[in-house]
């Protein structure tokens, strides 16, 4: 088990013996990760808001159970999944919002520009470039909290980086 891990599985215990500071600490560890893949889904600021909070009220219910969880991220990746499938779909009117953008983010005109080619990719590319860039997740990773393959992860990624590469006036270096 990584140290993270560990980290979360004793954090998990401590929110089954009812320590609320514990879902604190939990949600400190895993909101903006959760928040970034939601608003890269296109949800509006305020519904991703929402799911978000919902997927830790979904933990918090677990109460003694929490301890049975084996990896907190891919629990709260998959409640918000469900959560989502299970919600009408509605118009996706609002722009890509990212929070805490990486140290390695463009200078601010040019931010506005990625912002708008990652809106303009389509939502199953979108949610890969958001899990590999702003998380570092591995394409494994990204395979099981998606449900997909990791060579499907890998090609969603090398098709949204050639169009972005497109959009921004990149060329291809080969």
């Amino acid at each position: 088990m990584s140290p993270t891990g560990a980290e979360d599985s004793t954090l998990l215990a401590r929110l089954a013996a009812g320590d609320a500071s514990a879902l604190g600490a939990l949600y400190d560890r895993h909101a903006t990760g959760l928040f970034r893949w939601l608003l890269a889904r296109g949800l509006p600021r305020g519904d991703a808001e929402d799911l978000l909070s919902e997927c830790f009220l979904a933990l918090a219910d677990r109460g003694e159970r929490a301890v049975e969880i084996e990896g907190v991220g891919a629990y709260l990746f998959a409640v918000a999944r469900n959560k989502l499938a299970r919600r009408a779909r509605r118009p996706r009117t609002e722009a890509l919002e990212l929070v805490e953008e990486p140290a390695t983010s463009p200078a601010p005109a040019d931010a506005l520009a990625v912002r708008e080619a990652l809106a303009d990719l389509p939502p199953e590319q979108r949610e890969v470039v958001v899990l590999k860039v702003w998380q570092g997740r591995t394409f494994a990773e990204i395979g099981t909290l998606l449900d997909i393959s990791p060579n499907t992860a890998s090609s969603r990624y090398r098709y949204a980086l050639a169009k972005l590469r497109a959009a921004l006036g990149e060329i291809d270096d080969g």
